[in-house]
């Protein structure tokens, strides 16, 4: 719940605040190479604002589900859905951690600067992983620890006050965290100082077979 209230808190100015940043430091553009590369049936976790909607391409994605925790938040996102250009989309309070679409719901899942905010990003990791389709994509986005050992301290000495404030945990190691979910990573980029990713990751399609038998197992 403190948490959320942090999100809650920050959703009226948090356009105005982090806008000169992300145009600054390349998020703007980073958020355009991820997004256009979604397609088919989307789902986008941890959606905020809703500062990604200008780069769906309507002629890639057929639906769109946005979903955030914070009510907040999600109010202002709604308040963007012209940006979509017609995407067909609908929007949802969820937390990402335990949500309540059925598994292999959806083709794609995007998640910008969400991981560093989770509680348990591993297992929400996991949660992502259970809808998407076998093969399919998970574009991610995120705040995490630096390449650079000075970079990587000075991050670590500023964590309390920045989860306090911004409700995220920017030291930790996402591409390991990605790994660990259990996805195959088949594009990373990092920029500023390594602390900014961009990964492109997939769901094994031999996972689903193996789910198979265990169902198979079970009857």
């Amino acid at each position: 719940q403190e948490r959320k209230a942090i999100f809650d808190k920050n959703a009226v100015t948090w356009d105005g605040g982090i806008g000169l940043d992300e145009a600054l430091l390349g998020i703007r553009s980073l958020r355009k190479q991820l997004v256009t590369r979604a397609q088919g049936d989307v789902l986008e976790v941890a959606a905020g604002t809703g500062r990604n909607f200008r780069f769906y391409d309507p002629a890639k994605v057929k639906s769109l589900v946005v979903t955030d925790f914070s009510r907040l938040m999600l109010r202002k996102a709604l308040e963007k859905k012209e940006a979509l250009r017609g995407i067909p989309a609908e929007f949802k309070l969820q937390n990402s951690a335990k949500m309540k679409f059925p598994d292999e719901s959806f083709d794609a899942v995007v998640d910008t600067f969400g991981v560093c905010s989770y509680e348990k990003p591993v297992e929400t990791l996991q949660e992502l992983k259970r809808v998407i389709k076998p093969g399919g994509a998970l574009l991610l986005l995120e705040h995490g620890e630096s390449s650079w050992i000075y970079f990587q301290k000075k991050l670590e000495r500023s964590l309390l006050r920045h989860v306090w404030k911004f409700g995220c945990y920017h030291n930790r190691p996402i591409r390991q965290l990605v790994n660990d979910a259990g996805f195959d990573v088949v594009f990373e980029k990092r920029r500023v100082f390594g602390t900014i990713y961009l990964i492109v990751a997939r769901k094994p399609a031999k996972e689903h077979v193996r789910q198979l038998l265990d169902r198979k197992e079970e009857e």
